[in-house]
Parts: structure tokens; C-alpha cells; sequence
């Protein structure tokens, strides 16, 4: 039986354990006389006016400690009567007193690992504490042998005998040490020799006691179960024993294979699973909050909607063909504040024109949310066609991040398309269901599907059911991202020109096109429409064959590049004048006026120029060398006279003489009415009845 009886600092104290039970009575330890509450115990001992005093405060492998003399008479006898006398136990504890519990071994056995980092099991590690504290006290007995033999009282002793029976009577911790003298010996002197680490077992150790014990063998047996082909652990056993055998290894079995499987699934996952998944279900991951205000954070994917539509066909032959499998593709552009689909575009498959749709939606809706067209902060995207995207993407946002290559959980927008499955199509006659793979559950009645096939929507009909999707995603969320977007900070919000939407996501009308007196004559979405633009550079760009790019949407301006993207002008859509004067409006007289404008500033620009030229030839030509040629007498002025001093000074007013006689005749040529022109224009015809005449 274990002694209740413990000296410390030379005082001999009582074990509490053996005097106390917890406050639901039941006793800390078996041999417990169970005299006090541990709560009301402690209570006394925390007492100014206690008779019981604490000797030692409980420890790693140290008992909490009273001192015996402190406690009444009764409990003493209590003690003596079950454990006996405690001064039976002088000799028997004065191993105990030198005992001290070793703190540098904890922190050593904690940190301790082995194999692939593995930690030692709590447990172990107490166990290894005790052991090394006690193996410490042994040491110092007999390092102190003569105080040691003095104290057992005798003067000639085997010590180590001695010592075995001192350890083996030490029970205040279990500390399950060898038992022999002999083996106490060997534990002893390997522990002097390798100090802490000299007390694990080898299967704690580097060399562990696994069948995998050579590296080649642990090579083998990791790739055979990474390969690829996802072999399972009875083929890979087999497999290795294979090339075991003939390297005289220990074989193994499958169970042994399931085993390394766990431990080296980091290894492993990749080959079996593929690196997309190694990163999305065993790598580090980091976690994002959604941002904090609305244009902040786009992001855009592809959605093969799960809604079904009729379609019929028609072949070479005449025969007609109606297929109910159908399914449109939806871009969504999401902006992560609060999921609202800012910009969608419907198709009949992804692509970059649909792409590019859906981001002409969102940026355009952002006109008709915030009064102008807005560029995000930010955008997400994946990497399809990323060489031709990027440029656009790029173009509209301050920053574009495109999404690692196959990591879905990247992109918040795949959870959102299933929100949109789950809330609304689901409830559509025509949902063709989702991961097929889940079960029956998330699958529509097939029978039923097939009976009412009939009754699906066609193409315009489904998409119409994906635009009332939006409709009511928008209606839901517009009001919270509307106000929201007044407490974005002016400096991040971000404006995009005209000129740079539709460079970036205008489409092309098709042909090139040269500008002519009435201007540029385009074709848009089938319908001849017709530009010019104020900017007389334009003008000076006369030669050059414009690409149109435009917006379906609003097509009163469309953008025209040059071949080598050089020269861009924003063209405004001509204004269609009224011929009867009764017709026109003060919108008419304002575009009048406009271009009446413009042609005196392209005259005035023109004379200006003819002016300067003139000026600087004759400074050329009157250098001597120069009198003579023949360019010289070829550049005459409109009176085909050679530059003199008098032409000089005519030419100073000439300038003012073209102009004025320009404005004369454009004023006059619109004060004109349509009867007069009219009139002008019969009398210029030939009369030739006057040839008919015999």
C-alpha cells in the first residue's frame, strides 16, 4: 500500500489526497480516508485563523502536501490506524525527501518527435518525467553514498541492491521502472551516457519498429499508392512484395498498406487526385471576407442554366427534328457586396462575345443605377481565353485579378449560380436538375420530365425565364447597393469615358468605312446610319478607312478607329435637318448653326494654312539660287501673277476676302427655301421639247 507520508524541506507532511473527496463525495484517491470536503480543506488552509498548514503546493509529480503535525488528533489517528506510524517511514522516505520533479525533462519529452513529426502521447510523456526524475534521485544517492549509507544506517551496503529496493518502494509516482538491481544498473548508465533521450523506446525512436524501415522501401510502397491509376491497397501489397521478395525485404500486407496510406496522404493525394484538388481540399486556403462597399470587387463566370428548352430543326431533306435536352448559357457579373448580378448576357454557349455582353450589361446598368457609366475597383475572372479577354478586363477595372487555374472556391460565383438553381429554377416545370452524382434526391422524376417535354419553353421562352431570374435577384438586393454606393469615398470611384467603353467592349460593325461629303455612312445591326464628328481633325484623318465600333444599346455615338489604331474619333449620329422651313424646330436652327460653325473654322484653317505656305516660299524664293527654277513661276497667286511686293500685301487681306465670300454664299445657300431650290433646279434642265420642233 502506498504511504499517505512524504517528508519535505525536512518536515513531514500528509499526502491531501488521503484526506479529501470532491463535492459530489467521491474520493480523489481509492485509499482516501475521505475526513474533509477538498473545497471546504482548502478554505481552512487559506484561513488567517487555520490550524492546518500547507507544507507543498501540488506539482508536476509532486502530491499537494499539509503538515502532519498541523492536523488535529483524530485524523492522525485516522492515519495510524490505516497506513500506520509515520515514523515507521523515516528511513523508507528519506528517498523521497531528495525526490524533485525534473521541469527541463518535461519541456524535452513535449517537444520531443519521431517518425513523419509526430508527438509522444501525454501519457508517455509523464511517464518519462517520473522516470527521469526519479533516475536523478538515484544518481544523487549515489553520488552522496556515505550520507546515503548513514541514513540506512549501516556502514557496507550493495548500492545498487539498495538502491533497487528504494526505487521499487517509491510509489508516489509511477513511474514503472525495471525492478532488478542489474536492470536498474543498465537504465541508469544509459541514461548518464544519453541523457533524456536514453529512456525512449526505440519504436518512439528514429529507428522505429515499422516494417518500412529502409528508405527504398518507403519509396517504393508511396509511389506505388500515388500512381495515378488510384491502386487500391491489396494490389499495391502485391506489387511490392513483388520487388520485396527479390530484395529479401519483409513483406507486407494490405492492412500494412492502408496504414502508410493515412500517414503519407500529403505525399500521395496529388497522384491520385490531381493537383487541383491537392490545392482546394489539403493545402493552406485563405479566408476572405465579402467587401465592404458596393463596385469594390466584380467577379464573372459561365452557367450552363439548368433549364430545359425545345428546339426543331429542319434538315437538307425537309424533315423536321424537335430536340428537349436544350440549354442556354448565362455570363453573370457579380459584384461580392452583396451578390448583386450586376451584368448578364445570354447565349447559346460561352464565349467572348458573350463575355464581353454581359459586361456591357453591367457597366451600362451601372449608368442607369448611378446617373453615368462606372468602372469596378476590382475583377475576377477565370483564365478562359485570357490572352484575347485580359485586354478587356483590364480596360474595365482599375485592377483585374484572374482567378488561380482550377480553383473554384477562388470564385464566390459558383456558389451563387447554385443559390439561383436551388431558389428558382428548381420551381420551373423545365429544371433538368443538378449533380447528378448526389442522388435522386437533386434530381427531377425523369418519367414525368419526359411526359411533359412537350410543354417546354423554346429558346426566346427560356430566356426570358433567366432574365425574370435577374429581374428578381436585382429587385431584392438594388435598394441596399443603391444606398450603399453614397458611402464609397469619391476618390474610388471610378468613371469610364464613353470613348473607352466602346474601345474596350464595343462591337464592330463589320466593314471599314471611308468618310465622304455627307460623312460616314455605316451599317448597325442592319439599318444605314450615318456619322460625322466637330473635331476637324477628323477631317484631316479623310484618308484613312475608320472601323466602327458601337453599343446596341445607345447608338447616338459610335467610335471610329483607324486600321492601325492611331487615330480614334467619337462620332455623333447625323441630324436629320427638315426641308420645309414650316418644319424646322430650334433643334433644327441649333444644328444649323453648328455646322455652319464648323465649315468657317475648316475655311479659316485652310486660308491660314495657303497664308504661312505663301509666306514661307517666297522667303525661299528669294534666294539667288532659287530666282530661276522652274517651281517658282509655276507658283502664281489667283490673279496668275508672281509673288511681288504687291502680291505680298494682298495677301494679308485675301485671307479675310475668302472668308467673307464663303460666309455669303453658305448664308444665301440656306435662307434659301424649298420652293426656290426647287425653282433653280427646273430651270437648269434643258428644255428639249426645242429640239423636237420641225
Amino acid at each position: 500500500m502506498e504511504t499517505p507520508y512524504e517528508y519535505h524541506d525536512k518536515k513531514l507532511g500528509v499526502k491531501i489526497k488521503y484526506l479529501v473527496y470532491d463535492r459530489f463525495e467521491r474520493c480523489f484517491h481509492a485509499d482516501s480516508l475521505k475526513l474533509i470536503s477538498y473545497n471546504a480543506l482548502y478554505k481552512r488552509l487559506n484561513s488567517k485563523n487555520s490550524t492546518e498548514t500547507e507544507l507543498r503546493r501540488a506539482s508536476l509529480g509532486c502530491d499537494a502536501l499539509i503538515l502532519h503535525s498541523s492536523i488535529t488528533q483524530e485524523w492522525k489517528d485516522e492515519l495510524a490506524v490505516k497506513f500506520g506510524k509515520p515514523n515507521e517511514e523515516i528511513k523508507k522516505s528519506w528517498f523521497a525527501q531528495h525526490y524533485i520533479a525534473d521541469r527541463e525533462a518535461y519541456n524535452f519529452y513535449i517537444a520531443y518527435q519521431y517518425g513523419e513529426k509526430v508527438k509522444l502521447d501525454p501519457a508517455v510523456i509523464q511517464k518519462y518525467v517520473f522516470q527521469s526524475s526519479v533516475l536523478n534521485t538515484v544518481l544523487l544517492m549515489k553520488t552522496n553514498r556515505k550520507q546515503y549509507l548513514k541514513t540506512l544506517g549501516c556502514t557496507t551496503v550493495d548500492i545498487w541492491e539498495s538502491l533497487s529496493r528504494d526505487v521499487n518502494a517509491f510509489t508516489e509516482v509511477d513511474h514503472k521502472l525495471p525492478t532488478t538491481k542489474s536492470s536498474l544498473r543498465f537504465k541508469v548508465n544509459k541514461y548518464l551516457k544519453e541523457g533524456y533521450a536514453g529512456i525512449i523506446s526505440d519504436k518512439y525512436g528514429t529507428q522505429n519498429a515499422l516494417k518500412l524501415k529502409e528508405r527504398e522501401q518507403e519509396a517504393l510502397i508511396d509511389e506505388l499508392l500515388a500512381k495515378h491509376t488510384n491502386l487500391d491497397n491489396e494490389l499495391v501489397a502485391n506489387l511490392y512484395n513483388i520487388v520485396a521478395e527479390k530484395m529479401n525485404w519483409p513483406t507486407v500486407t494490405a492492412q500494412t498498406v492502408g496504414n502508410r496510406k493515412k500517414e503519407r496522404n500529403l505525399v500521395i493525394y496529388a497522384g491520385r487526385n490531381g493537383v487541383s484538388a491537392l490545392s482546394n481540399n489539403i493545402l493552406m486556403q485563405n479566408k476572405r471576407q465579402a467587401p465592404t462597399a458596393p463596385m469594390l470587387y466584380w467577379t464573372l463566370d459561365g452557367w450552363d442554366a439548368e433549364l430545359l428548352y425545345q428546339n426543331t430543326s429542319v434538315d437538307k431533306r425537309g424533315y423536321s427534328t424537335t430536340t428537349y435536352h436544350n440549354r442556354l448559357t448565362m455570363v453573370v457579373v457579380l459584384d461580392a457586396f452583396n451578390k448583386y448580378p450586376i451584368g448578364y448576357a445570354i447565349g447559346s454557349h460561352e464565349s467572348r462575345e458573350l463575355i464581353k455582353e454581359a459586361l456591357r450589361n453591367a457597366i451600362n446598368h451601372t449608368a442607369e443605377l448611378f446617373g453615368e457609366r462606372m468602372n469596378p475597383r476590382q475583377l475576377q475572372s477565370d483564365n478562359y481565353q485570357s490572352k484575347v479577354l485580359t485586354p478587356v478586363y483590364q480596360a474595365c477595372a482599375h485592377i483585374y485579378t484572374p482567378a488561380k487555374v482550377k480553383n473554384a472556391k477562388s470564385k464566390i460565383i459558383e456558389p451563387y449560380f447554385s443559390h439561383i438553381n436551388k431558389t428558382y429554377c428548381r420551381l420551373m416545370d423545365n429544371w433538368s436538375g443538378y449533380n447528378i452524382n448526389s442522388g435522386s434526391k437533386n434530381q427531377p422524376n425523369s418519367e414525368m420530365i419526359n411526359k411533359i417535354s412537350k410543354f417546354f419553353p423554346d429558346e426566346q421562352g427560356c430566356r426570358q425565364q433567366l432574365e425574370s431570374i435577374i429581374r428578381a435577384e436585382r429587385g431584392k438586393k438594388v435598394d441596399e447597393y443603391v444606398s450603399n454606393w453614397e458611402n464609397v469615398p469619391e476618390d474610388l470611384k471610378l468613371t469610364m469615358p464613353n470613348e473607352n467603353f466602346l474601345l474596350a467592349l464595343g462591337k464592330k460593325s463589320g466593314l471599314t468605312n471611308k468618310l465622304v461629303g455627307s460623312g460616314l455612312n455605316v451599317r448597325i445591326d442592319g439599318v444605314k446610319e450615318v456619322y460625322d464628328s466637330f473635331d476637324l481633325d477628323f477631317r484631316k484623318q479623310g484618308h484613312q478607312d475608320w472601323e466602327i465600333l458601337y453599343d446596341s444599346k445607345n447608338i447616338d455615338q459610335v467610335l471610329a478607329v483607324s486600321k492601325d489604331y492611331k487615330h480614334r474619333f467619337l462620332l455623333e449620329r447625323k441630324h436629320i435637318q427638315a426641308m420645309a422651313l414650316d418644319d424646322r424646330s430650334e433643334a433644327d436652327a441649333g444644328q444649323l448653326k453648328r455646322v455652319s460653325d464648323y465649315n468657317k473654322r475648316a475655311i479659316e484653317y485652310i486660308t491660314n494654312e495657303r497664308e504661312e505656305n505663301a509666306l514661307l516660299l517666297e522667303n525661299l524664293f528669294e534666294n539667288t539660287l532659287l530666282s530661276d527654277t522652274l517651281a517658282k513661276h509655276l507658283i502664281v497667286d489667283s490673279r496668275g501673277q508672281h509673288k511681288d511686293q504687291k502680291s505680298r500685301q494682298r495677301l494679308q487681306h485675301k485671307g479675310a476676302k475668302i472668308l467673307e465670300r464663303q460666309e455669303t454664299i453658305i448664308e444665301t445657300k440656306a435662307n434659301k427655301t424649298w420652293q426656290q431650290e426647287q425653282d433653280d433646279y427646273y430651270n437648269q434642265k434643258t428644255d428639249i421639247n426645242k429640239y423636237l420642233q420641225p
